[in-house]
């Protein structure tokens, strides 16, 4: 069980309380919904979408908030499957608009500094390193964001086991027991 193990985050942070940061923090990133929502710029409809989805992911997140708080389990399950959707959600946001953003947005100079061939090579010389810097950082964040997701996921497990170890069923113990696992013999009750 690898998401078992562990109590901290990032090494150094106890697991709840770097749960708690990671949830604040995706509230946080997930403000943007609002911000595309109040543009009303629907023209774009795949980030007309991704608005509308920060905004539920910011419900989803708070009820996931208050179920850290309050270790309901019910709730920590699903928020973590949320967590894991919003991660991959984010991934394929995120290949959409940098392929949009890299392949199909024109980045060209403006007419009079383009017939000038110093300032096109110095421009195209600076795309070029820009766009290898975003990319690195894009995929960087990305893999913070899966290692967040297996940071939730890890103690949502730790709580649930805590919790199952704590409820043992009442029903399954018989307190009339009166054996032992060695001699079958009864061993008379002690009123």
């Amino acid at each position: 069980m690898p998401f078992a193990k562990g109590r901290h985050c990032c090494g150094i942070v106890p697991i709840k309380t770097g749960v708690t940061l990671i949830t604040i923090f995706g509230i946080l990133n997930k403000l943007s919904g609002f911000y595309g929502i109040l543009s009303f710029d629907f023209s774009d409809k795949i980030a007309t979408l991704v608005y509308f989805y920060c905004v539920f992911a910011i419900a989803v997140f708070s009820y996931g908030l208050y179920g850290l708080h309050q270790d309901k389990v019910r709730i920590l399950r699903w928020y973590t499957m949320m967590f894991w959707l919003d991660c991959v959600v984010s991934l394929f946001s995120t290949i959409w608009f940098g392929v949009t953003w890299f392949v199909y947005t024109d980045h060209s100079l403006s007419d009079s500094s383009a017939k000038d061939p110093e300032a096109l090579a110095e421009h195209e010389r600076l795309f070029k390193m820009e766009s290898q810097v975003s990319i690195a950082v894009l995929v960087l964040l990305r893999l913070i964001h899966f290692y967040f997701a297996i940071i939730v996921t890890r103690y949502y497990k730790a709580v649930n086991v805590k919790l199952s170890y704590s409820r043992v069923a009442s029903d399954n113990i018989d307190l009339e027991e009166t054996t032992n696992g060695r001699d079958a013999s009864p061993k008379p009750a002690q009123d």
